[in-house]
Order: structure tokens, then C-alpha cells, then sequence
């Protein structure tokens, strides 16, 4: 487990699997809950969570199957990543949050404020395209930019591949526009976690690729987002590009902008830390 500063760790019983938790800031302040994507953990926050946690609560989920979260045999759908950010809520005792996601973590977001926006203030999502159908045929065409994900969902390949910490590394590395954003320590912290357990990330990426896909082209995702909602996009991001997240946001979310950063890609919070912390003190305040 890295260290930082002022930061505690927990594990919370939810439905199917124990969650660890790291908390920083006054344990009675106002709550900010920040979830991280693949293939990382909690430690994906390390650079925002001091400046951050001298203003909330701020507390960082694993998702089941990362970190030090259990990894139970199912439930890798990011349906259920959103039912599982509901359950911690209930489980910490917590009404309404503000609440920021990167990648899947951002996806989780989105679903749980389209279902139960009742839940959270604010949203601040990163490097996550949301779940809408733009209604324009033309960006199927970005779909080229998920071919990094085909072997992730090959049954002799993706074994092998994610059993390698050398190929997230790669993965992280090949996603960085930024030089110097993730040390040698941070790539190997989050490779050796996540490759002692492959079936993780295979299971994540083979239920997107050949189920959740066709459900977010067809808009069996989408719905009214109420929830008021930014969302920040790096310029060389090769998942999510300001052009395919747009539109979408502009047909379903009642309050939703997105902001495009200027040569980040999509690692954000480490990428841009500043960008992230100047952006949620200002949008959540």
C-alpha cells in the first residue's frame, strides 16, 4: 500500500465483494467522493487529494477487482459499478456528495446520476466518454480509438497479455502526454496490482465489447442527466475526444459542459492535476 500524507484506509462490507477506501480531510466535512478507472486505484488521486481534502471530505473507493478491493467472480459490468458507488453511499451513511470519476470510474458516475441523481450535488467527470448516443452516424467512426481493448476480450491472448506488468505499463505509458506525469514507481504500483489479477480486466473489457457497446450506440444507457455535470477532456486523449463527448452531453444533460485540456491526455488527474483541483474547487463550491 504507498503512503500519503494525512490519508486513512478502511475496508466497507458492500453486497458481493469488501471495498477499500482511503479518506482524507475532516471526517466531518462536506463529502467528495473520487473514483479512478483502469488499470489503476486510489493512487491515481495521490496529486489532487492534498490540496482537495483542506476543503472536503474526500474519500476514494477501489473499484471491486482493483486495488486492494476484493475481486469476487462477477459483477464487472459498469451497471453494476454504479449500484456499487450507491451501496458505499449507503454503507458510509451518505445522503448526497459531490462526486468525481475518471475513465471507468467516470462511467460509473454517469450511470449512477442518470439513476439516482437524488444522490449527488455535482459531478466532475474525466477522460470518460458519457453514455449518450450522439445521433450522428459519423462518430461510430471514433469507435478506432477502443482498438487497444480487442485484446483485452481474446481468450488465449488476453490472459497472457494481462498477466504482464510490463504490458500496462505500456498501456499507461502509450495514454501519457504528459512527460514526468506517472514515475517508474506510480506505473509499477498500479502493472503489478492489477496483473496478479487478470480475469479482472478480462472480464471488465470482453462485457463492454460484446455487450455494453451496442447498448451505449443504441442509447439503452442513455437518459436525463439533472445531475449538474463538467466534463474534462485531454486534447491527445486516445479514448474520448471533445467532438464525441458533446454531443451527447448537449442532447441529455440538463447542465453539462465539456472542457477540453490542451496537449494532457487521458491520465487527467496526474496529467493535469492543477486543472483538476482549480476546476472542482470552483464547480463544487
Amino acid at each position: 500500500m504507498p503512503e500519503l500524507g494525512g490519508v486513512r484506509h478502511s475496508h466497507v462490507d458492500l453486497p458481493g465483494y469488501r471495498a477499500h477506501v482511503a479518506e482524507a480531510g475532516d471526517p466531518g466535512g462536506e463529502p467528495l467522493v473520487m473514483v479512478h478507472g483502469w488499470p489503476q486505484h486510489w493512487w491515481c488521486w495521490h496529486k489532487v487529494i492534498p490540496p482537495l481534502s483542506e476543503r472536503y471530505r474526500v474519500i476514494c473507493p477501489d473499484l471491486r477487482g482493483h486495488g486492494w478491493s476484493d475481486a469476487p467472480a462477477g459483477g464487472y459490468d459498469k451497471p453494476q459499478f454504479a449500484r456499487d458507488l450507491i451501496a458505499l453511499l449507503d454503507a458510509l451513511r451518505l445522503d448526497r456528495v459531490r462526486l468525481m470519476g475518471h475513465d471507468w470510474g467516470g462511467m460509473a458516475g454517469f450511470l449512477a446520476g442518470i439513476r439516482a441523481p437524488e444522490r449527488f450535488d455535482r459531478f466532475l467527470a474525466l477522460g470518460i466518454a458519457p453514455p449518450f448516443p450522439s445521433g450522428d452516424p459519423k462518430q461510430l467512426l471514433g469507435l478506432w480509438r477502443l482498438y487497444y481493448q480487442l485484446p483485452l476480450t481474446l481468450p488465449v491472448i488476453a490472459p497472457r497479455l494481462l498477466s504482464r506488468p510490463d504490458f500496462f505499463g505500456f498501456v499507461l505509458r502509450r495514454g501519457t502526454a504528459v512527460d514526468g506525469a506517472m514515475t517508474s514507481a506510480d506505473i509499477d504500483l498500479y502493472a503489478e496490482v492489477i496483473a496478479s489479477r487478470p480475469e479482472v480486466s478480462l472480464s471488465i473489457y470482453r462485457t463492454f465489447i460484446t455487450r455494453e457497446l451496442v447498448q451505449i450506440a443504441s442509447g439503452g444507457w442513455a437518459g436525463p442527466l439533472t445531475v449538474p455535470t463538467r466534463l474534462l477532456v485531454g486534447s491527445e486523449d486516445t479514448v474520448v475526444s471533445v467532438e464525441r463527448a458533446l454531443p451527447g452531453m448537449q442532447r441529455y444533460a440538463r447542465d453539462g459542459r465539456v472542457h477540453e485540456l490542451d496537449g494532457v491526455g487521458h491520465f487527467v488527474p496526474e496529467e493535469a492535476p492543477e486543472a483538476v483541483v482549480e476546476t472542482a474547487l470552483a464547480f463544487f463550491a
